[in-house]
């Protein structure tokens, strides 16, 4: 019940937004009281949390994990990339709503809190780039343009998936990144048109 609950507040948050669905649409919608809702939730913010604090807080640790673990660091970015792509597989309602937090109007409630994790987030980021110039794959003066880079394939991947339907297959990070640090340059799987 509280799985198919928060499904709902998802989907209803991704397309009206959090501040505009109220807890008795969400209970309307989900077919359940509001005392129920209330029950397994305690509050609209309780729910939101669920949705996306307690993911975020983990997908944040298992990042860490890699970066601590991954000795190769075109490996570890790659990971890094690859979990985020599996968190929105995972639930794309709750990555659309995770994406209208962090590119939406600036709040200081559950906005404020998403776009500290998307803050996290890109530090790590940056710290998996570095291990790249400190392995002598990227020059060091150019950190800061690299994680920008990355950042911009892995956030137009993620809507292109969650807003056109474009896959977003296991793999695809580890492509990225191959193909950022290479160039875009012929392979011996590619072919020529």
């Amino acid at each position: 019940m509280a799985q198919h609950i928060a499904g709902v507040a998802a989907r209803l948050f991704a397309t009206r937004g959090y501040d505009a669905t109220s807890v008795r649409t969400i209970a309307e919608e989900s077919g359940v009281t509001k005392p129920t809702l209330y029950y397994h939730f305690g509050s609209k913010e309780g729910l939101a949390q669920a949705l996306l604090t307690a993911p975020m807080t983990e997908l944040v640790a298992a990042n860490r994990a890699i970066l601590e673990a991954v000795s190769d660091p075109v490996e570890a970015l790659a990971r890094i990339i690859e979990a985020h792509f599996a968190f929105c597989r995972e639930d794309p309602d709750r990555a659309r709503f995770l994406f209208a937090l962090l590119f939406g109007p600036l709040g200081a409630g559950l906005e404020g809190e998403m776009k500290r994790f998307g803050d996290t987030f890109v530090g790590l980021i940056t710290e998996a780039v570095r291990h790249l110039a400190d392995a002598g794959l990227i020059a060091s003066g150019r950190v800061a343009d690299a994680t920008r880079a990355c950042r911009g394939l892995l956030v137009i991947a993620t809507l292109d998936f969650l807003y056109r339907g474009d896959p977003l297959e296991p793999g695809l990070g580890r492509r990225l990144v191959d193909d950022l640090l290479r160039g875009f340059t012929m392979d011996s799987r590619s072919t020529s048109v």
